[in-house]
């Protein structure tokens, strides 16, 4: 059974005339009875009841007409949608992000995706640096936001994001109510690290931090989430050192002091495989591109 057969047999139940819908066709009457009378053999079935004056459904013309016209009105639709996926107006999106990215940008810029893309889903997976960079590289994801810089030539980044670092230690803690509290007061405590693995940029740049106000940190714990962290420095077990727009992001027991004075710098990039770029994936990446630029202007 075929979609040119079926077309015909819409017709010829909506006129129930072969000639009217021979006319409607652009074929003559006896090839249009003989595409009928092939679709009856196929399915083994009578579709209409024909007479010299009328033509009548059965009741499996009458079934079929029902269904054959919702096939019609779906491929349609598909069609069309299709065609959107063409366009890169629908489709579904794999995005990765380094966890503290939720609480600055990440949720404002997808909200700007929905309006400007109704139709684009999106699966949101939190990832560290490494696994967003791999997954990309083998197209199980098609957007990533890092901590940048990321090694390596073969993934394209957009730099999203530029935040000063905050030292980070528990509201309770002896220190956390020193008006003028600095790094150097912290040169002893027990010290809260991001592990290499998750950001080794933005871990070197930690210590760079410690380097400049005399000490080395005296490392107690290491995690790669950025929650963890601040869950364990709440606990009291230590201090830490995360990039400033965490701050707006937990509401926990803590003080945060910036370090807006020290030149190093927490990074967020935009990280893409051009080799793997869907039309939905490039529409999404010059419209992250634009709210980058809003970012920097508005800072």
């Amino acid at each position: 059974m075929d979609l040119k057969k079926l077309r015909y047999f819409l017709v010829l139940a909506d006129e129930l005339h072969f000639a009217r819908a021979a006319a409607r066709l652009f074929i003559a009457q006896p090839p249009l009875s003989r595409q009928i009378r092939q679709l009856e053999k196929e399915l083994g079935v009578e579709l209409l009841v024909r007479t010299k004056r009328t033509v009548k459904l059965t009741a499996a013309g009458e079934y079929l007409r029902r269904e054959a016209a919702a096939l019609f009105a779906q491929v349609a639709a598909l069609e069309g949608q299709v065609k959107l996926v063409g366009q890169g107006t629908l489709g579904q999106v794999k995005i990765g992000y380094v966890g503290a990215v939720m609480h600055t940008l990440l949720p404002s810029w997808l909200t700007e995706l929905g309006r400007a893309y109704p139709h684009i889903g999106t699966v949101l997976e939190e990832l560290p640096n490494q696994a967003q960079v791999d997954a990309l590289r083998a197209g199980r994801l098609d957007l990533g936001f890092v901590r940048s810089p990321v090694a390596g030539d073969s993934l394209a980044a957009v730099p999203v994001l530029t935040e000063t670092f905050s030292l980070v230690l528990a509201a309770a803690h002896p220190l956390a109510a020193k008006p003028d509290l600095a790094l150097a007061d912290l040169a002893g405590e027990p010290f809260i690290c991001f592990s290499r693995d998750c950001a080794p940029a933005m871990v070197d740049a930690i210590f760079a931090l410690c380097r400049a106000a005399g000490f080395a940190p005296r490392k107690a714990h290491e995690t790669s989430q950025i929650n963890t962290i601040l869950r364990l420095v709440e606990s009291g077990l230590g201090w830490s050192v995360v990039p400033s727009g965490v701050a707006d992001g937990y509401r926990l027991n803590l003080r945060y002091v910036e370090l807006a004075g020290s030149p190093e710098r927490a990074e967020v990039s935009l990280l893409y495989n051009p080799a793997l770029l869907s039309p939905a994936v490039r529409n999404i990446v010059a419209l992250f591109t634009q709210l980058a630029k809003g970012e920097k202007k508005g800072r």
